[in-house]
C-alpha cells in the first residue's frame, strides 16, 4: 500500500495567494522560492497555528522537492497574464546555471 503525504496546497494559497499577487510579483521573491528558501514561508504558517508540526514537516519537504508547488499555490488568485509573467520567470531561473558552476 502506497502512502500519500497530504497536499496542503489549497490552505497554503488560502493564507497567501491573495497577499502575494495584490502585493505585486517581485523577482527576488521568485528566486528565493526557485533556490529553496522557504523559511519565511514557514514562519507564517508556523505563526499561524493552523498547521501542527508533521504538517509543516509535510509541507517543507514538499517545498523541497519541488518548489513549484509552493509557487503554484500563490499564484491561485492570479490572473492569467501574471501567472504566464511569473512561470516565465521561472523558467529563466530554470536555465540560468548555478554560481557554483561559475568560473
Amino acid at each position: 500500500m502506497q502512502v500519500v503525504s497530504p497536499d496542503y496546497r489549497e490552505l497554503v494559497a488560502a493564507m497567501f495567494s491573495h497577499e502575494f499577487v495584490a502585493g505585486g510579483i517581485d523577482a527576488s521573491v521568485l528566486s528565493r522560492i526557485h533556490a529553496g528558501q522557504f523559511g519565511e514561508w514557514l514562519t507564517a504558517l508556523d505563526r499561524s497555528g493552523v498547521f501542527d508540526k508533521a504538517a509543516l514537516t509535510t509541507v517543507a519537504e514538499q517545498w523541497r522537492q519541488d518548489p513549484l508547488v509552493l509557487l503554484d499555490a500563490l499564484l491561485a488568485e492570479a490572473d492569467d497574464v501574471t501567472r504566464r509573467r511569473c512561470l516565465a520567470a521561472w523558467s529563466a531561473l530554470d536555465r540560468r546555471p548555478p554560481l557554483t558552476q561559475i568560473g
